[in-house]
Parts: structure tokens; C-alpha cells; sequence
């Protein structure tokens, strides 16, 4: 039993740093340990459905849309996009205005939207849209305070109001579900009614987040933005162990990690 566990943990960490989509490595690594400790196809999977509780079985179908981010950060769309912000932000400090953060700011709100009710991904876009817009960000002089609180409540509110996607899922699946456990009679219960005051007050804080809290200029140093990104494309988890553990100040040299 504890060489099992010990092959299916593996085996997830090795998917894991080799950047495998998280889910599948759970689903590998559980296969591989049920078939080491000697269940079988079918009793593995049998174990594996029966360890999810809750809306743990639908939520896992929609992580698996995961790939399609993958397959979107594949295409370039978000390099192509950050690039004709640029150009925008460009025509922009030409012709004055700031209709350029307000599109962007828009953007962000709408995709985080998106991504827990018309095509749930959760937050797989975060790591593939809002990177090759940091520069852009910068030069606008965007607060980032102002962006997460804008992202936050695109990920939040609308899966804990709308019964659609994640929010079908967290509603009526998880919430619901739990109070007609404890025995309440939820057959007048209008879940998003009842929502609606928490839902209110994320508004709320986003509206002062935008015009109140954050609304003012902040400047970033745009180098250190490019040095971010540097070592962020050079890095990858599964070479940097390997090349440390053969050469250790060449390794972390090459990702700009030493003084």
C-alpha cells in the first residue's frame, strides 16, 4: 500500500514539474497507484469517482477545459493581443484620452467573467492573458491593486449569483445542497435571491476600488518588468532541478538568479 501511494504521489510530481495540466496528473497518478496496489482498471476508477464529493465530479469535467487555455497560450492570441494594445497605447499618448484603459479595464472584467460561467477555466487565463499585458500596464500606469480587484470580482461574483457554469456547481450543487442535508425544506428557496446582498456588496467594492481607491496613476519600473518576464520565460521547474543538481551556480546564473 505505501508503494502505491508513494507511485501515484510520484508520478503527480513529476507530471506536475514537467507542466502537465494539474488535472491529469491527478488522474495519471491516481491510475498509477490503484493499478500498483492491485485493484485494477475498474476498481480504480470506482475508487477514484466514489473520493469526490460534492460537485467534485462536474467541477473536475470543467477543469479539464484547462486544455483549452493551454491551446489559446499556444496560438500567440494573447501576444497578438498585447500587441495591438500597444499600438493603441501608442496612437493614445499622440491624441490624448484614456479610452485605452478603460478598454483594457473592461477586457479583464469581461474574461473573468467568462471564465466561471460561459466557458469556465476558472482562473487558467490569468497566467496566459495578464503577462503579455504587464508592459502595457505599465506604460498606462494602471494600478495592479486596481486590476486584481477588477479580476476578483470577475472570478467571485458572478459564480456566487449567476446558477450558471462554476455557479450551478457552487449554488445549487454545494450550497443547496448542504442546507437540504441539515434538513431544511429549500423547495421556496430562490438561491439567487438569497445571493444577491452578498453579490451587492462586491459591487460596492468594486466601484470604490475603481473611482475611489486606486483610480490614480501609479509608475513601475519598466526594466524590472522586462527582467521579470526574462526569467519567467527561461524558467521551467523540471530543468532548473536537473541543471542545478549537475551544475548549481551555472543554473541559476542562466535564469538571473544570482547577484
Amino acid at each position: 500500500m505505501i508503494n502505491a501511494v508513494i507511485a501515484a504521489v510520484g508520478t503527480m510530481l513529476v507530471l506536475s514539474l514537467s507542466r502537465v495540466h494539474v488535472v491529469i496528473a491527478i488522474i495519471v497518478g491516481a491510475l498509477v497507484g490503484g493499478l500498483t496496489g492491485g485493484l485494477g482498471i475498474d476498481a480504480t476508477l470506482t475508487a477514484f469517482n466514489s473520493g469526490l464529493g460534492g460537485g467534485a465530479t462536474v467541477a473536475l469535467s470543467y477543469a479539464l477545459l484547462g486544455a483549452f487555455a493551454v491551446a489559446i497560450a499556444k496560438s500567440g492570441l494573447a501576444h497578438a493581443l498585447a500587441d495591438k494594445a500597444l499600438l493603441l497605447v501608442d496612437r493614445q499618448e499622440t491624441s490624448g484620452g484614456s479610452h485605452v484603459k478603460w478598454l483594457l479595464i473592461g477586457l479583464l472584467w469581461a474574461v473573468a467573467i467568462a471564465s466561471q460561467n460561459i466557458l469556465p477555466i476558472h482562473i487558467a487565463f490569468i497566467p496566459l492573458l495578464v503577462p503579455p499585458l504587464l508592459y502595457v500596464l505599465t506604460k498606462l500606469q494602471l494600478d495592479r491593486r486596481l486590476i486584481a480587484c477588477v479580476m476578483t470580482f470577475g472570478l467571485i461574483t458572478p459564480y456566487m449569483f449567476l446558477p450558471v457554469g462554476f455557479g450551478n456547481i457552487f449554488l445549487n450543487q454545494i450550497l443547496l445542497a448542504n442546507v437540504a442535508k441539515s434538513g431544511v425544506d429549500i423547495s421556496q428557496v430562490n438561491v439567487t435571491h438569497a445571493m444577491s446582498l452578498p453579490a451587492l456588496g462586491m459591487v460596492v467594492g468594486l466601484l470604490v476600488a475603481v473611482f475611489v481607491s486606486y483610480r490614480k496613476k501609479r509608475v513601475y519600473d519598466l526594466e524590472k518588468i522586462e527582467r521579470v518576464e526574462q526569467v519567467a520565460v527561461q524558467y521551467n521547474p523540471l530543468t532548473l532541478l536537473v541543471a542545478a543538481w549537475r551544475s548549481p551556480r551555472r543554473s541559476l546564473s542562466s535564469c538571473g538568479w544570482t547577484r
